[in-house]
């Protein structure tokens, strides 16, 4: 099971000619969730050969311009499109009476789209389903910033192991809808009235790919639980160590502090994003490196493939 992670912003504040306000798509088979929604996003989305029509979600850390700025134009994208397919937007509480706003003032256009909106307060927790049948789960978490903000862990839910067809057919087990009862978990009857038991029959279940998003934030306990034991955490990288102490009168981390988030919460891969336009990302980079053993420094468009770990 896999995770496509899609950078499409990675500065902090506002866009470079390299680098759009802050973005990043999270892609499954069955479709895609939008964490944050700078300046640019839809536009990044588009380049990266992502489909807004089979986009689920759009997950907002909070309502500073640079991450929030790019959802009316996507919205209004979206109805212009004409689609009738719900999509949920998340993000913190205030974001209702914005999109209100701006909906009465007639620079939304949804036209017939349904917006399921989440408004997350305390302590966050578990979001609806974006589509019957999702595949993705997604759990919000308080950050610490200047202003309200979530972070959230998107990941596959697990799938059942796979089913040893050639030794279920030896218990007597015709292929068909017996088998899918099997790989459910569930004890079946054959026609003889025997029963077999899944039991040996199912191997280990597939774990799912899990990926938290931490922007932006110091260092702190919603972190550590969103990137417990992910496969990916995408943490702010704002400033070099040697700024730290602005980083956090700004309510922003540093690469190292990142990395040692990473380390605490024993996430697997480290991305670090949301770089302050005067820093030298590969030092910033470097020092995360000499931390945790596995980082990247995201650029814009640039995927990364991530797999879950075997079960432990």
């Amino acid at each position: 099971m896999r995770l496509n992670v899609i950078p499409l912003g990675t500065s902090a504040g506002r866009p470079t000619l390299q680098r759009g306000a802050s973005a990043l798509a999270v892609v499954d088979e069955t479709g895609w969730m939008l964490c944050d929604c700078g300046e640019g996003a839809q536009l990044g989305a588009m380049r990266a050969g992502l489909s807004l029509s089979r986009l689920d979600a759009v997950l907002i850390t909070h309502l500073h311009g640079d991450h929030f700025n790019g959802l009316p134009g996507l919205l209004g994208s979206l109805g212009l499109d004409g689609r009738s397919r719900p999509l949920l937007v998340a993000g913190p509480r205030g974001i209702r009476a914005l999109l209100e706003t701006l909906g009465a003032a007639g620079a939304l256009g949804l036209g017939d789209m349904p917006l399921h909106l989440v408004e997350l307060d305390g302590e966050g927790g578990e979001l609806p389903a974006a589509a019957e049948g999702a595949a993705l789960s997604v759990i919000a978490r308080p950050l610490s910033h200047r202003a309200p903000t979530f972070g959230y862990r998107i990941a596959q839910r697990d799938r059942p192991g796979t089913l040893d067809v050639q030794a279920a057919i030896a218990r007597g087990v015709p292929p068909g809808p017996l088998f899918g009862a099997l790989k459910a978990g569930q004890r079946v009857r054959l026609d003889d009235g025997r029963e077999v038991s899944p039991e040996g029959l199912i191997g280990p279940a597939q774990r799912g790919t899990s990926v938290a998003y931490t922007l932006d934030t110091i260092p702190c306990p919603g972190s550590i639980e969103l990137g417990r034991g992910a496969d990916l955490l995408v943490h702010e990288a704002t400033y070099e160590h040697a700024r730290a102490q602005l980083a956090h009168e700004r309510g922003h981390s540093s690469g190292v502090e990142a990395a040692q988030v990473a380390n605490d919460a024993g996430a697997r891969k480290l991305l670090l994003t949301h770089f302050s336009p005067s820093v030298d990302v590969s030092e910033v980079a470097a020092e995360a490196a000499a931390v945790h053993r596995d980082v990247v420094a995201a650029r814009d468009g640039e995927p990364l493939e991530i797999t879950a770990a075997a079960a432990r």
